[in-house]
């Protein structure tokens, strides 16, 4: 008797509810993080024109908020590995997106400024608690792709804030739009009742308190064990910080001053990219899991290095301005990678201030990029400065080559002695 081949589960259905239901939350909550943020950038030609603003102001609301983050981050991170990532997931979302929602009673710059600056705080820490909450609960073998799939809340947030911007604004006008953006802060409901918090972050908290171990600690990761990870991880992501903001922040306004683009019109191409986006997504996931971390980033950032050049300096035409919407977004999927490379890297007790300030450290130091931005623009022209990130976007390519191949790591293996 000859016996039937077996088949093998697909990912999802691989997977358990508690996995299934942590990697929800976990897009979930990192979904409305880029839903504030890009927000934001989507309805800056109203807002600077209502609040008769300069672009350097907001670009400095920009900055404040990225700098804000850093600090949320390193706090939240580090009350994680106390406290646990799943209330901290929840506190997280209640900041950002009750400050989101009072932005409709902002009328001057020091108003939005402060807003943002809460905004900022609770945005920080999202990443590294989904990120970790992922990590610690889906197996080596399928993990690239689980992170993958909570990354994917970023284009989808992109997506849901340009549908925002495309229809609500027009009928309700800006402030109404904010207002309404609040709603995030249903999800935490759900979070609640439904995600199980991490077995190995509880099993690791009773060795700590049984054998009496050392407390977590923010220097740790900066401690002779640690460093040398964090400093790497901390540039690699740096670099595409860099290249992200100065380059996505003032996207639409570029579209709007240097393509001729309307405002609904630089909308509908960022709309364009996001699709793209989702599709680099689950292909940076599934690179991951086949052909190591560090491959499948130096790919996507080489790749969207090469998308920026040709995008700012050969392609015109109207029509194949689409089709480097769609591949630009596309390459946008090396987000996907850090979440297995920075949890990979450390152990449980000090996994999530380790992601946490490291990513966030990065988007704070970036906050110089947006002003950068628009002084280069102001000096020589637009295409001139959304150049400068294709050269962060390379320099990534070559520093993920100094960090150690994870692929399929065991985490537990690194809370032993």
């Amino acid at each position: 008797m000859i016996d039937a081949p077996q088949v093998r589960p697909g990912f999802w259905s691989g997977l358990d509810r508690k996995g299934r239901y942590t990697i929800l939350a976990a897009a979930g909550g990192w979904m409305f993080d880029a839903f504030d943020i890009m927000l934001l950038a989507m309805l800056a030609v109203p807002i600077m024109k209502d609040l008769h603003l300069a672009a350097s102001q907001l670009a400095l609301v920009f900055s404040i908020q990225l700098a804000a983050s850093a600090l949320g981050g390193i706090v939240m991170g580090t009350l994680a590995d106390y406290i646990g990532r799943r209330t901290a997931m929840i506190v997280n979302i209640l900041i950002y997106a009750l400050s989101t929602g009072a932005i409709f009673l902002a009328h001057s710059l020091v108003t939005l400024l402060v807003l943002r600056f809460f905004t900022g705080l609770g945005l920080g820490g999202e990443w590294a608690l989904g990120m970790t909450l992922i990590a610690e609960r889906i197996p080596g073998a399928m993990r690239g792709r689980a992170v993958a799939l909570g990354n994917i809340g970023w284009p989808l947030g992109t997506l849901l804030a340009a549908v925002f911007a495309y229809f609500i604004n027009p009928a309700l006008g800006w402030r109404a739009t904010f207002a309404l953006a609040a709603f995030p802060a249903l999800l935490v409901i759900w979070v609640r009742a439904y995600v199980p918090e991490s077995e190995l972050w509880q099993s690791a908290r009773r060795v700590r308190r049984d054998l009496a171990r050392e407390p977590v600690s923010l220097l740790a990761i900066f401690g002779r064990k640690h460093v040398k990870y964090t400093l790497l991880v901390f540039a690699a992501i740096l670099c595409t910080q860099f290249s992200y903001w100065m380059f996505w922040t003032w996207l639409p306004t570029y579209l709007v001053k240097a393509r001729s683009f309307t405002l609904s019109g630089s909308i509908f191409w960022m709309i364009v990219t996001q699709l793209g986006a989702l599709a680099g997504y689950v292909t940076n996931g599934i690179l991951q899991d086949r052909i190591g971390r560090r491959a499948a980033l130096c790919f996507f950032t080489v790749g969207e290095a090469v998308m920026m050049a040709v995008f700012l300096l050969i392609v015109t035409n109207a029509a194949f301005m689409y089709v480097m919407a769609l591949l630009l977004g596309f390459c946008t999927g090396y987000w996907a990678s850090y979440g297995s490379i920075v949890t990979e890297n450390f152990p449980t007790r000090v996994r999530t201030t380790a992601a946490g300030t490291t990513y966030n450290l990065a988007r704070a130091v970036s906050f110089v990029g947006p002003i950068l931005i628009t002084s280069v623009a102001a000096a020589v022209n637009w295409s001139a400065a959304l150049a400068m990130p294709a050269v962060a976007a390379l320099l990534v390519g070559l520093l993920v080559w100094t960090l150690p191949e994870t692929k399929g790591r065991d985490l537990a293996s690194l809370d032993r002695p």
